[in-house]
């Protein structure tokens, strides 16, 4: 896999027998893989995060007396049926509050124009 490439998600990796894949167990979750998608992540801007902080429910402390923090990733989710196209084959990013995670994928949706990060083992060439 290069940039430029077209991609989708291979079903062998990504989803269980029951749904024509390999696994038998569900990669994420039994409701992700009835529904043919795999949810992938790209880091929230600077105006979502004040976005964030300034709805009403988001101030003060929570249930532990702990300052809410926000969410350092918005998930997008990846259909088994749709095309994708390779920004960066191989890259490290940061998506929550610890250690970039090698091993990601740069793609831009075709269908959404979205950019989202999804570990590269799970998808395939065509």
């Amino acid at each position: 896999m290069k940039k430029g490439d077209l991609v989708q998600l291979d079903e062998k990796v990504c989803f269980t027998k029951d749904q024509g894949g390999g696994l038998d167990y569900p990669y994420q979750t039994y409701g992700d893989d009835s529904r043919g998608t795999v949810t992938g992540k790209r880091p929230m801007t600077e105006s979502e995060i004040v976005e964030w902080y300034a709805t009403p429910g988001n101030r003060g402390l929570d249930s532990a007396g702990e300052p809410t923090l926000p969410s350092r990733t918005v998930h997008i989710p990846l259909h088994r049926d749709r095309v994708y196209q390779v920004l960066r084959a191989r890259c490290r990013v940061a998506l929550g509050y610890g250690n970039p995670r090698g091993g990601m994928a740069k793609l831009l949706c075709t269908h959404s124009g979205e950019e989202v990060y999804v570990d590269r083992t799970l998808l395939r060439v065509i």
